[in-house]
């Protein structure tokens, strides 16, 4: 059985970034598990979520993939080493890494998508930018998927990111 570890912000992170794309890998009969940096994570529109573990509690290796939920708190980890060497060790073991919305800026500020393809959200014009930097190319096209790493630009593409993450895995 195919078993994806999903990444919630704190607080604020999109409910049906979460919600969706969940309920598609366990109608694929995966086993979804959550991680965070509380126990309990918050969504943007109220949605609560008793997470399964810390980002220092979790075994990688019994996970194939990874999938990190969008929304603005999500940003508030673009600087946390917990999550980015837990990230780097799906990406080390060539597992699926998914992110969405605003989640890509982590995967780029961490070095994942260096020489990549990519998408995410860009209401503020800058992920071209940000992905020249490393010499990754903004497609902004709804789903990207480049290797193992899947990005995604919002809410409008979780069904297809749902389904193209369970492809990767």
């Amino acid at each position: 059985m195919k078993k994806i570890l999903m990444v919630l912000a704190s607080d604020n992170f999109r409910d049906t970034e979460y919600i969706t794309p969940r309920a598609f890998f366990e109608a694929n009969n995966a086993n979804v598990m959550t991680v965070s940096s509380v126990q309990v994570s918050r969504g943007r529109f109220g949605f609560e979520v008793k997470n399964d573990f810390l980002f220092s509690e979790v075994n990688p290796a019994k996970f194939s993939g990874i999938f990190i939920v969008g929304g603005g708190g999500i940003l508030d980890f673009l600087e946390n080493e917990n999550l980015k060497e837990l990230v780097l060790e799906f990406v080390d073991s060539q597992k699926a890494v998914g992110a969405i919305c605003a989640a890509p800026r982590l995967l780029l500020n961490w070095g994942i998508l260096r020489d990549k393809n990519f998408t995410g959200w860009n209401g503020d014009q800058v992920l071209a930018d940000w992905g020249e930097k490393i010499s990754a190319k903004f497609t902004d096209k709804s789903v990207e998927v480049d290797g193992k790493v899947l990005t995604a630009n919002g809410p409008s593409a979780v069904e297809e990111a749902a389904l193209k993450f369970l492809e990767i895995l």
